[in-house]
């Protein structure tokens, strides 16, 4: 009578042993309707119970790999052949469904990589006609930690109206555009948070040992403990706020204003490396559409920019292992109050010259200039341009398409009498004035004060002067928060601002 109980017993007890064994599990990128990257090594990567085997299937390839004391896995396949063929790909028991092989890009960046289609101009036409079964988008959530983290909670979805109003309108026109352009598979990774600091993406190890101040835009201790003060001060207005909207929602009355100040999330130094960069690391893409800067450009703030940027893409092609991972980076757009000084000392122009110059001095990168896109509003509406310059900066950089991608940038200077001769690269088949003449230049003599200056196209050339300056030595082009330019070359693609001096101002 007592051996059946005993029986049942052991059953449980096996059972039970084999419950607590880790369920093997997937990393959130991986679900169905995923696009692998083509023509480089898929690392497919989880959890699972330490020692057990994780046998992995796809495109008939059979890989298993063992977890290791911590329960961490990684199966790296074959490079992959382009394939529009929905496929399975098994995990032991786990099917992934609807896998597709093709080009990956991760789109990154503050807001205006963030900004909606459906708020952009022609983006609520481009959302209905946006369904296409060869484009899938996978948007990263905003997610600050203090710690690096092996995972991130993400879906991959069809590109189509019910999805694509609220993704990002450059990184859905840069990858609409592309798919149809090589006419296969692409995914596309929204990976944006606004009003972030470059130094949010960044690894701490990296900010520790750079050549900037060491203050709490750097240091994620002290931004923390900044955040926190100014979070608690305001919070009992924030509790105000919140039960006055209850009541005012309840009554159907309106809803009393936003507390002014309040800090929102926190988006500190390293953050968002820790919680939107890190978990992607091991994923293979081919390249990086970046858009940031609007946070760092500020007076006596952007200057550092131009070490930040090139730390910031090695320590990305380093955390990829791709250290030929083509980065394209968008020079932010001019905003803020119309130029009427020409001696204006301006931050957001500090921080175009830093992009310009790494993308000059930085192998396989790009630079996408917006400077006939910007409002007075950082907040751009006409994302369109921005997402079709990218795709064809990708074309060029990525896929050795022979195209002219790249905007005018400034040369050199020769300064003949009373005129400065500027030389471009890049001018294409030819530098034009989009208006009656030329807009957008100042010219100083040794006093070093600019007045606004006349300027003409000749050839690739373009000849600068003032009646109030006799003796140039010095030009800028478009140095300012919101000047107005209007230099192109053929192409249709605007000249990046420049300066041929590097006094302080």
């Amino acid at each position: 009578m007592k051996i059946i109980p005993t029986l049942i017993l052991a059953g449980m007890l096996v059972a039970l042993a084999a419950t607590a064994r880790a369920e093997v599990r997937l990393n959130s990128i991986f679900c169905d309707g995923m696009v692998l990257q083509c023509d480089l090594a898929a690392n497919i990567w989880g959890t699972a119970s330490p020692g057990e085997n994780v046998i992995i299937e796809f495109a008939g390839q059979k890989k298993s790999a063992t977890a290791d004391a911590n329960g961490k896995w990684l199966v790296k396949l074959d490079p992959l052949k382009v394939s529009a063929e929905p496929r399975e790909l098994k995990a032991g028991s786990i099917v992934i469904r609807d896998v597709l092989v093709g080009e990956v890009w991760l789109c990154s960046g503050q807001s205006n990589m963030e900004w909606a289609l459906g708020r952009s101009t022609g983006g609520l036409v481009a959302v209905t006609n946006s369904t296409n079964p060869l484009l899938r988008l996978c948007t990263i959530p905003h997610n600050s930690q203090m710690t690096p983290q092996e995972n991130v909670t993400t879906k991959w979805v069809q590109s189509g109206p019910e999805v694509t109003k609220n993704f990002s309108a450059i990184a859905w026109w840069f990858g609409s555009k592309l798919q149809k352009e090589l006419g296969v598979p692409v995914g596309i990774i929204n990976d944006s948070f606004g009003g972030t600091t470059i130094q949010s993406w960044m690894p701490l190890e990296s900010l520790r040992k750079g050549p900037w101040p060491q203050d709490k835009s750097t240091d994620i201790a002290l931004a923390k403990a900044d955040y926190d003060q100014r979070k608690a001060k305001l919070q009992p207005a924030m509790d105000k706020y919140l039960a006055e909207k209850a009541t005012a929602m309840k009554n159907k009355i309106p809803v009393p204003d936003f507390p002014a100040g309040w800090p929102g999330d926190f988006r500190g130094p390293s953050v968002l490396w820790n919680g939107m960069v890190a978990p992607l690391l091991k994923f293979s893409i081919r390249g990086v559409l970046w858009y940031q800067g609007e946070s760092n450009a500020y007076v006596g703030v952007a200057d550092t920019y131009k070490l930040l940027l090139p730390a910031l893409i090695a320590e990305w092609r380093a955390g990829f292992a791709q250290p030929d991972l083509p980065f394209i980076i968008y020079q932010i757009s001019p905003n803020r109050k119309p130029q009427t000084d020409p001696n204006e000392n301006s931050g957001i122009a500090v921080l175009q010259e830093a992009q310009l110059k790494t993308s000059l001095a930085t192998p396989l990168s790009a630079l996408v200039v917006t400077m006939d896109l910007g409002e007075t509003n950082v907040h751009y509406l006409n994302k369109e341009p921005a997402g079709e310059r990218g795709m064809k900066a990708a074309l060029g950089l990525a896929y050795g398409r022979k195209i002219e991608f790249s905007s005018p940038v400034f040369k050199s200077v020769r300064f003949d009498g009373d005129k400065a001769i500027i030389q471009f690269h890049y001018a294409g088949g030819g530098l034009i004035a989009k208006g009656v003449s030329l807009s957008g230049f100042v010219i100083a003599g040794e006093d070093r004060k600019f007045a606004f200056a006349e300027a003409q196209v000749e050839g690739d050339a373009v000849i600068v002067s003032s009646p109030q300056v006799s003796k140039p030595v010095a030009v800028r082009y478009g140095w300012a928060d919101f000047p107005k330019v209007n230099l192109f070359n053929k192409e249709g693609l605007p000249a990046s601002p420049f300066r041929t001096d590097d006094w302080l101002k």
